[in-house]
C-alpha cells in the first residue's frame, strides 16, 4: 500500500528537520523507515499521521529533534569540507584576476562568513520544515534571503577589509601556480568523495566564461553581463538534468 502525500510530505519534513538538526544520517533513516512502516500499518486501519504520532506532527518532529543526540562528527565532517571548498573558490577566482594577496581579516572572516551561512540555512529549512502550506510566502521569502545572505556577508568583509588594516600575505607567480593546482585538486577530490560533479561543475561555469571573455577585447561591463548570463543558463539546464534524474529514478 502507498502512504498517503500527507504522510510522505510528514517524513520528507522529518528528514529535513531531523537533519537541518545536526543528527546522524544513519539515525534519520533508520526513524524514517521504522515510522514508514507504522504509517503504513495505520493507513490500513484507516488512522492518519497524528494518530500514529499521537501529538501535531511540528510538536512531534521538535519532540523528537530534543531526544535524538546532536552528529558532533558529522558536523565536523560538514565544517571541514565546507572551508577548504571555499578557499578553493577565492583562490580560482583570485588567480584569474591575476593577483593572490590575502589579508588576516579575510583569512578569518572567510571561514567564519561560510560557518554562518551554513547555520543560517540549517535554520531555516528546520523552520521551514514545520510550517504548514499557509507558510508558503514565508517560505519564499526565505529563499530569497539565503540567496542574497552569502554575498552580503562577503560584501560586508570587503568593505572591512578595505577599513582595518591587516598583516596581508602576497604570493608570486609560482605561488598563485601552486594555490591554483591546489584549488583545483581540492575541488576534484571532494567531488569524488561526495560523489557529485556540482564541486566541478559551479566553478566551470562560474569561472570558465570569466576567464574566456577576459582574453577578448569586450568591454568589462560586457565580459560580466555575458558571464552572468552564461552562468544562470548553465546552472538552469543542470538543475534541470539533475531534477529529471531524480524524478526517473523514483519512478
Amino acid at each position: 500500500m502507498e502512504l498517503s502525500k500527507k504522510s510522505r510530505d510528514f517524513l520528507d519534513d522529518l528528514v529535513v528537520y531531523l537533519m537541518s538538526s545536526g543528527k546522524s544520517e544513519d539515525e534519520v533513516k533508520e526513524v524514517v523507515e521504522e515510522l514508514k512502516d507504522h504509517l503504513e500499518e495505520a493507513e490500513r486501519a484507516g488512522k492518519g499521521v497524528d494518530e500514529v504520532v499521537g501529538q501535531s506532527p511540528k510538536a512531534y518532529m521538535q519532540h523528537l529533534g530534543s531526544e535524538m543526540a546532536f552528529d558532533v562528527k558529522g558536523f565536523v565532517k560538514i565544517i571541514a569540507t565546507l572551508i577548504p571548498n571555499v578557499f578553493a573558490y577565492i583562490i580560482i577566482s583570485n588567480f584569474i584576476q591575476g593577483e593572490m594577496t590575502f589579508s588576516t581579516v579575510q583569512l578569518i572572516g572567510f571561514p567564519l562568513v561560510a560557518i554562518l551561512f551554513l547555520l543560517a540555512v540549517s535554520q531555516a529549512f528546520r523552520n521551514m520544515s514545520v510550517r504548514t502550506k499557509a507558510g508558503k510566502l514565508k517560505n519564499g521569502v526565505t529563499y530569497m534571503a539565503l540567496a542574497a545572505m552569502p554575498m552580503t556577508l562577503f560584501l560586508g568583509l570587503m568593505v572591512l577589509d578595505i577599513f582595518v588594516e591587516t598583516p596581508t600575505i602576497v604570493f608570486g607567480p609560482t605561488g598563485q601556480l601552486v594555490l591554483f593546482g591546489l584549488a583545483v585538486v581540492t575541488l576534484l577530490v571532494f567531488s569524488v568523495w561526495m560523489k557529485t560533479w556540482i564541486n566541478v561543475i559551479i566553478p566551470i561555469l562560474l569561472f570558465g566564461p570569466q576567464f574566456a571573455l577576459a582574453q577578448t577585447s569586450l568591454p568589462l561591463e560586457q565580459q560580466l553581463i555575458f558571464s552572468m548570463l552564461i552562468l544562470f543558463v548553465g546552472m538552469g539546464i543542470f538543475l534541470f538534468v539533475w531534477w529529471k534524474k531524480n524524478q526517473n529514478e523514483q519512478v
